[in-house]
């Protein structure tokens, strides 16, 4: 199940009033923080996501972050009220990351629609809820910072493939978890995950894909420092990625993911 615990904002851009009648795909929380549900599990696999919505240029900009790993991912020019809309483009711009990050660890499509495969089968329904996250939410203020950069730069609000672009420069940035005083990439944190949830890999294997993953990363690197003179790199090397669980508790108010899919 995929569990969307929306900041305030967002609960506010999911609903709607159509003839006097408030419209939500908000349901009670079962428990007050996201913390509390991620430390139960009872054998079915939940993926926590904090989703947050902010305004560039008087328009909604969706920012969702996966609570584990804070694998980011941004989503624009979308209706208030329309929950179907934004599934459909949150798991399409999924779908697209996926793609980049497998291919790029020389994964062959076979592998890659397998793995998505078993995504879906193991996350046929979502719910929403009113609940935030602290830690969580200070990466995704970064991340909202770097997307009203981007925006200034260029004068407009970006959508599509440029949408992919910003994750994929927010998802290399270095962050840290102050709990435990680690520092992690989310893109290699995620990857590592989705290998071992959904792609099958054992840690060996997983670990075999993130060290192809740092090597072609230190490439382009690189790459880039040679034709704009940048020089060395200054951020500091992560810790190794650690396997997630990605185990949460079962709820009763659920949404079918496959009528979404279906839309």
């Amino acid at each position: 199940m995929l569990i969307f615990n929306c900041t305030k904002a967002a609960a506010e851009f999911f609903s709607c009033t159509r003839k006097g009648k408030i419209i939500s795909p908000i349901e009670p929380a079962p428990k007050t923080t996201i913390a509390e549900s991620m430390a139960e599990t009872n054998g079915r696999l939940y993926w926590q996501w904090l989703v947050h919505v902010i305004k560039v240029k008087g328009k909604n900009v969706l920012v969702a972050m996966d609570c584990q790993t804070r694998f980011c991912i941004t989503l624009s020019s979308l209706t208030k009220g329309d929950d179907v809309s934004f599934l459909n483009n949150f798991e399409h711009h999924l779908s697209v990351h996926i793609h980049e990050l497998m291919t790029s660890v020389d994964a062959n499509s076979q592998a890659i629609d397998t793995s998505l495969e078993h995504y879906r089968q193991q996350h046929d329904n979502c719910t929403f809820y009113l609940r935030g996250e602290r830690s969580v939410q200070k990466h995704i203020n970064d991340v909202a910072w770097h997307f009203r950069r981007w925006t200034d730069d260029r004068g407009q609000v970006p959508t599509g493939v440029d949408l992919i672009g910003i994750d994929a420069f927010a998802n290399q940035l270095l962050r840290q978890n102050k709990a435990d005083k680690t520092s992690f990439y989310p893109q290699r944190e995620f990857l590592y995950a989705w290998l071992l949830h959904y792609g099958k890999h054992n840690t060996a294997q997983a670990d075999a894909c993130i060290a192809i993953l740092k090597a072609k990363e230190r490439a382009d690197f690189n790459a880039r420092c040679e034709l704009s003179h940048l020089g060395s790199d200054h951020s500091p090397e992560p810790t190794e990625p650690s396997g997630l669980t990605g185990n949460f508790p079962e709820h009763d108010n659920v949404i079918s993911l496959d009528a979404y899919r279906n839309k």
